[in-house]
């Protein structure tokens, strides 16, 4: 047997082939030179003491319980922690230490010479197998001694196993000592975060990172500016019940307690008397070498022990095993005379108490530079999760696509609201009760990719596998995978995606948008064999109510004291699906609710309310304010169908065909039967004369289908040259403003329910109008800065007066639909300003309907006039709190009055003729009677207009004209009246008219004459 034997030149460990890298882990790895075993020839001092004894005590032949008595007599920590996890209950090393030396006791003083020959068969097998995998997998000296224990008790012989077995689990053992070969050969992750440089939180338990932070509060105390080891040990000496305080008090002298310990390492260590305000951040910066050694230790400690997490007893072993030189002195001297290496055999006990004990349960947590992510599956385990039993249809596809051997990845898309994020909690909740037993083991952790700017995108997808990679028990739930696939330019992370799939460095739940998943994977055939797709589509009414009615249950716990009554909950569901368009059901009924919860709790709380449940009233509340329709049209809805053209025709009079044609086109979007062609859910024409209507009602379609109630309008007059595109699309790469992307594209992305008016559509340039091409065809357009939005829920509407003198010419005598033909021949013969066609044909036919508002008649300048005065009214009341009352007749008068003007004029007048003949009518004698008798103005609460119509037709209105008023014999007198009203007079507020039921309403009231005009 050789010990220091020097070796020849010619042996193959000093032979340049058998090194070829200069060392020890580079060349093939032997224990016999010259067929004698020569322990040093590993160069791992541990395997060789372990060899040397074991060579001590054998007898003529050396035998596997010779090297695992040695092994274990040698207290090895980093051997120990294998045995122990793999021994019987009840049992310790020195048991197995007292068994091995009956079964394999020593020889007789030195007997084994060293001799191939002379060693077992069993441990000559080990041997081959230990020498095979050294020079296969490039083994370090630094583990060599576990790896080759492992091998001994992977093929024992037939007495070792009679003996071993009733103390130790061999095959548990071996498999231990390997995971601890392998944890040294893989490179651990590191410490600190890449970007930020931080110290990543998610390798430590709770206790001891908030060890740390204690830690680094004391070295501030100090006067320290990094963190170092004995600051670690004062705030471990600090946590209640920790493994360091119940050590050192049972250690420490009776006259020196743990709060003078404390004290004498703290002065031991203080630089300064002030300190610092400010403690050392738990970064690269803040944290000393020595302590980054420390944490490095306390990792591989905590590997060894079967831990995923350095916890507080991984630390305190770490510290004692290499404590520092002056740290250990302080401890050794006096008075605390602590004995070092009785520590650390008291904290190994602590280590395998911690094993068999239950890990404690806390959540996966990633870094803050990451999206936000929660753990669902300890969620599911602390209760947070109810059963969603309504989601049983998605499971068997779900789970066969998840137990497939590979390509076990799943895309779930659908629409955002319809219960994606509830799906995926509901895995968690089945897994983890068990009721999925192939998923028991599985930690399902959701992250919310959803606002990933395209910019960061790629970063954060390579950290996010980055930080997952290598776990096999994590199921990485990607809720918004569109955003965070999404590159910027338009370009895209595919490829790094497909390569963390196939290298298995992620296993992948990925939630996306149906359109994210067309344009980013439906052309990716290779990511489509990687995943398998599960649609989710809006769930049925009957199903709805069901989602529902689990969540309201939920409501109703967080909501001490309130009530949801199941009618509200129906109700719920009917009214969010007919009104709330921006959102879809169950989520948009859920939302419903809560804010029906939240404004009774208020009202309870703050006003002393007494109602204790959400009714069907609270529900039309909260549904009115959140689509802004009436609350007695919703209420009187009967809950099954919506009077689109009541809704419609409230605010736009004259104009009952394009309301019909308009409430029948949402009607045909609230179906579903937008989605079937690939263009937007609408794209309308509304085409006549000014002031008819058409921009009020695309107001009020924007008011019950868009999420932001507003009318998004682009004045295509500003759009007359070809670069005034920028002003859509946004402004090229170098230009100003590039970053902050395209109008278009940023509304459509913030509200894929909007509603777009291209006002006056036929001054824009050719050019401008390009990009709607493939926006009203495929539904989607990009920006210059390449990011995509898609418009399949928007509605376009484009306005033209282009054809008045068509519609104008026409008249009542020709149906609409001719009138239409007739638009659509003059819009395609319209040309810009060089000559070229403004609407091409390829435009036009994407065009759905063309909506011909034709001129008003007299009945709806009069119902014009009616809302003119309504505001009027209002004005006096709110602003001068002064009631207002025009007769009947003049409303009447001035209807037919700003009829006849406007088709004087072509039409060219509309509707916003009737705020000037008003004008003349009602506002200006109201305030030329104010001026002449201020005193009585001032005093008055009610102001009557009083109104003699003009004599029969024949005689010239001269209206404007500036002579003699409103029209020829037509007065308009104005009285105030005093607060007290005059005995006989009765203001009625019938249709805004006067009636006088007795006596002359003379008195307080004063009747002037006066000129319109």
């Amino acid at each position: 047997m050789q010990h220091d034997s020097a070796k020849s030149p010619d042996s193959p460990e000093n032979s340049p082939e058998g090194d070829p890298e200069g060392g020890s882990e580079g060349r093939s790895v032997r224990l016999f030179t010259d067929g004698f075993l020569d322990p040093d020839a590993l160069g791992d001092e541990r395997t060789a003491t372990v060899l040397l004894s074991a060579a001590e005590r054998a007898t003529e032949r050396l035998r596997p319980g010779d090297i695992l008595y040695a092994a274990l007599d040698a207290r090895d920590p980093a051997v120990l922690p294998a045995f122990e996890g793999a021994l019987a209950e009840g049992a310790a090393p020195h048991h197995l230490l007292e068994t091995v030396a009956v079964y394999a006791p020593p020889g007789n003083g030195y007997a084994f010479d060293g001799a191939r020959d002379h060693v077992s068969p069993e441990l000559a097998a080990a041997f081959e197998e230990f020498e095979s995998r050294c020079t296969r997998d490039a083994v370090g000296a630094e583990v060599r001694l576990e790896l080759l224990l492992a091998c001994l008790l992977d093929a024992p012989s037939a007495d070792e196993r009679d003996f071993l077995t009733p103390l130790l689990d061999l095959p548990l053992a071996a498999e231990a000592l390997r995971r601890q070969v392998g944890v040294h050969a893989d490179e651990p992750p590191e410490l600190y975060d890449d970007a930020s440089g931080r110290l990543r939180s998610e390798e430590f338990t709770n206790d001891a990172w908030a060890v740390l932070e204690l830690a680094a509060q004391r070295a501030a105390e100090l006067g320290y500016d990094r963190l170092l080891p004995p600051h670690c040990l004062m705030a471990l000496l600090s946590e209640t019940e920790g493994p360091a305080e119940r050590l050192f008090r049972l250690q420490l002298p009776l006259q020196v307690g743990l709060v003078k310990a404390v004290e004498i390492i703290t002065q031991a260590f203080r630089i300064t008397e002030r300190g610092s305000r400010t403690a050392p951040r738990l970064d690269r910066d803040g944290i000393g070498e020595s302590l980054r050694d420390l944490l490095h230790a306390a990792r591989t400690t905590a590997a060894r022990w079967d831990a995923e997490q350095i916890d507080t007893p991984h630390l305190l072993a770490a510290l004692l095993d290499s404590p520092p030189q002056r740290l250990a002195s302080v401890l050794a001297a006096e008075p605390l005379r602590l004995d070092i290496e009785r520590l650390r055999e008291s904290v190994r006990d602590v280590l395998g108490e911690t094993r068999s004990t239950a890990p404690r349960e806390a959540p996966f947590r990633l870094p803050a530079f990451l999206p936000p992510s929660e753990d669902l599956t300890w969620l599911a385990r602390t209760g947070a999760i109810g059963p969603a039993a309504h989601l049983d249809g998605y499971f068997e596809p779900l789970c066969r696509a998840l137990h497939r051997t590979e390509n076990n990845h799943v895309l779930i898309t659908g629409l955002p609201g319809i219960g994606t994020t509830t799906l995926l909690r509901e895995l968690a909740r089945r897994a983890a009760t068990g009721e999925i037993p192939f998923l028991r083991r599985k930690r399902f952790l959701r992250v919310d990719c959803k606002d990933v700017a395209a910019e960061s995108s790629g970063e954060q997808l390579t950290a996010l596998i980055g930080q997952v990679a290598g776990r096999t028990d994590l199921v990485v739930c990607v809720d918004g995978l569109g955003p965070l696939l999404r590159g910027r330019h338009g370009a895209d992370h595919l490829l790094e995606l497909r390569r963390a799939l196939k290298e298995r460095s992620i296993h992948l739940i990925g939630v996306l948008a149906e359109h994210d998943y067309e344009d980013l994977v439906a052309a990716d055939h290779v990511l489509q064999e990687l995943t398998c797709r599960i649609d989710m589509a809006e769930p049925e009414r009957e199903a709805a109510r069901a989602m529902v009615r689990l969540a309201a249950d939920a409501l109703e716990t967080e909501f001490t004291g309130i009530r949801i009554e199941r009618h509200a909950v129906a109700r719920a569901v009917v009214l969010a699906g007919d009104f709330v368009r921006h959102q879809r059901l169950p989520l948009s009924a859920v939302k419903v609710l809560r804010r029906a919860c939240e404004d009774l709790d208020y009202a309870r709380r703050q006003h002393g309310d007494e109602r204790s449940a959400v009714t069907l009233d609270e529900v039309a509340d909260v549904v009115s304010e959140l689509s802004g329709m009436p609350r007695e049209q919703i209420a009187g809805t009967g809950g099954e169908r919506v009077d689109y053209a009541t809704a419609l025709g409230a605010e736009v009079v004259g104009q009952d065909q394009a309301v019909r044609v308009v409430a029948d086109e949402l009607r045909r979007i609230k179906a579903g039967l937008a989605a079937v062609s690939s263009g937007p859910a609408s794209v309308l024409l509304f085409a006549g004369l000014t002031g008819v209507g058409k921009t009020e009602l695309a107001k009020r379609v924007a008011g019950l289908y868009s999420a932001s109630k507003r009318l998004q309008t682009y004045p295509m007059e500003n759009f007359t040259e070809p670069h005034s595109v920028s002003g859509i699309l946004g402004s090229p790469p170098g230009y100003v403003g590039h970053e902050r992307g395209g109008r278009l594209i940023n509304e459509l992305n913030s509200d894929p329910y909007c509603v777009f008016l291209l006002d006056e559509a036929e001054k824009a340039h050719p050019e401008v109008l390009r990009p709607f091409l493939n926006l009203f065809d495929e539904g989607w357009i990009t920006d210059q800065r390449g990011v995509k939005a898609h418009g399949d829920r928007a509605i376009f509407i484009l306005t033209t007066n282009a054809g008045h003198e068509i519609i104008s010419r026409l008249g009542e005598g020709s149906s609409d639909e001719e009138i239409s033909a007739a638009v659509r021949a003059k819009l395609a013969s319209e040309r810009s300003r060089d000559g070229t066609p403004v609407f091409t044909p390829e435009f036009l036919a994407r065009v759905r309907r063309v909506i011909v508002f034709r001129p008003l008649g007299g009945d709806a300048m009069t119902a014009i006039g009616r809302k003119v005065l309504d505001r009027q009214a209002a004005f006096w009341r709110e602003k001068r709190e002064k009631e207002l009352t025009v007769p009947e007749e003049l409303v009447r008068y001035a209807g037919a009055l700003g009829h006849r003007l406007n088709s004087e004029a072509g039409g060219r007048e509309g509707g916003r003729i009737m705020a000037k003949v008003l004008s003349d009518l009602v506002e200006n004698p109201v305030l030329a009677a104010a001026e002449e008798r201020a005193e009585e103005f001032q005093a008055c609460d009610r102001i009557v207009v009083d109104f003699v119509p003009p004599p029969p037709p024949g005689v010239r209105d001269a209206l404007f004209s500036g002579r003699d008023g409103a029209g020829s014999g037509s007065r308009t007198r104005v009285r105030f009246l005093s607060p007290e009203p005059a005995d006989g007079v009765e203001l009625s507020s019938v249709e805004g008219g006067l009636t006088k039921s007795g006596g002359s309403g003379e008195g307080d009231a004063h009747d002037e004459p006066g000129r319109t005009g």
